[in-house]
């Protein structure tokens, strides 16, 4: 036999040991076949909050910033100058171009226009009235008349096209320092801030300011409280409350209920919106939600004494179909009179060990 499938064998038998562990050993205990009961729908679950609206401050030019240096947790008013970059650079650019503008537009500038003198008019008036009579053709009529016209004082030629550019150059050079002066959008707090926040890089985020108030909170609803959560959303009979750490809540309202099930977690995403006047909740942290309904729906439950925790989140022990005790995790909602909602981990005919005794062992026969 070779050393690697001596191993493998070898780890095959511990692995079997473990398990089997309480083989050979048997325990007493009540236990209690699982089914559903009607029960109103009150939750407890966990939200991601997020602001409802939030902006980046993304500079479109680079250069030095003269205006304070923004700092995390920084309240923002709509409208308030939040960066104003150095703007002599720019400044220049805009001198420069206006002086090439002016050049180019003086030296175009039209000679000017010649005005005929009183005698050459006169002249004119009677070599109409002669041709008119018919004592001149209208060969001679034209060449006299040319005679009597001064020349014309020749006018620059105008590069229009080049006056255009020049034009456009200004303007863009107008653009850019305006963008020096960056304001913000939304009333808000700055939760996040570049590294160097004393230096502005065009294209770069310099700083994220959000809202505080009106919140969202994002959670999942287990699927078998949607129909119920719509139907007391149209009946208004739905009350939802966000969780302070403090425990200090506030009512808010259930916005968003997806139709479809997301298949990463297999529950519903919904959504509240809520107002923090009182400034309880931060975007990006997680908190508590409460929400509750007359309306009942059919929940699993089971005694308080059957849910142990361990590390890794709630468990109950059960006996599996060969009579043996096994563990099991549990999705845990809210208790109430000594027994405790399965939101997911159980379904109805699992029998779960009432009050385990500190004896149990998974593998243990489990006699009732």
């Amino acid at each position: 036999m070779n050393v690697k499938k001596w191993i493998a064998i070898a780890l095959a038998a511990a692995m079997t040991a473990a398990v089997l562990s309480g083989c050979g050993s048997s325990v007493s205990t009540e236990t209690e076949t699982v089914s559903k009961t009607e029960h109103p729908v009150a939750l407890t679950l966990d939200a991601n909050i997020t602001a409802l609206h939030m902006t980046t401050i993304v500079p479109k030019l680079s250069g030095k910033i003269v205006s304070a240096p923004l700092t995390k947790g920084q309240e923002i008013q709509s409208g308030e100058i939040v960066v104003q970059i150095d703007t002599a650079p720019y400044e220049q650019s805009v001198s420069a171009a206006e002086s090439e503008l002016i050049a180019a537009t003086s030296a175009a500038a039209a000679a000017p226009a010649y005005t005929p003198s009183a005698g050459d008019s006169q002249r004119r008036v009677e070599l109409k009235a002669w041709y008119d009579m018919g004592a001149l053709s209208r060969v001679e009529y034209n060449q006299m008349m040319s005679q009597t016209a001064a020349p014309q004082a020749s006018a620059p030629s105008v590069d229009s096209g080049r006056i255009a550019q020049l034009q456009q150059n200004l303007q863009a050079a107008r653009d850019m320092l305006s963008n020096a002066t960056i304001y913000s959008p939304i009333n808000g707090r700055i939760t996040a801030v570049a590294e160097n926040p004393s230096v502005a890089v065009a294209g770069n985020v310099l700083a994220t300011i959000q809202q505080m108030t009106p919140l969202v909170a994002t959670f999942a609803v287990p699927e078998m409280y949607v129909q119920a959560l719509q139907a007391a959303k149209q009946a208004g009979t739905l009350q939802v409350s966000v969780i302070a750490p403090s425990g200090e809540s506030q009512a808010g309202e259930l916005t968003y209920l997806a139709t479809e099930k997301d298949p990463s977690t297999g529950a519903y995403t919904a959504k509240i919106t809520f107002n923090n006047d009182k400034d309880l909740f931060l975007p990006g942290e997680f908190y508590h939600i409460r929400i509750s309904t007359p309306q009942e729906v059919s929940q699993i439950t089971v005694p308080k004494t059957a849910v142990r925790t361990k590390d890794s989140g709630d468990f109950v022990y059960i006996v599996n179909e060969n009579g043996l005790a096994d563990a099991r995790s549990v999705l845990t909602g809210d208790e109430e009179e000594g027994r405790v909602v399965i939101l997911d981990g159980l379904k109805e005919g699992d029998k779960v060990i009432v009050d385990p005794p500190d004896s149990l062992e998974i593998g243990m026969k489990v006699n009732s």
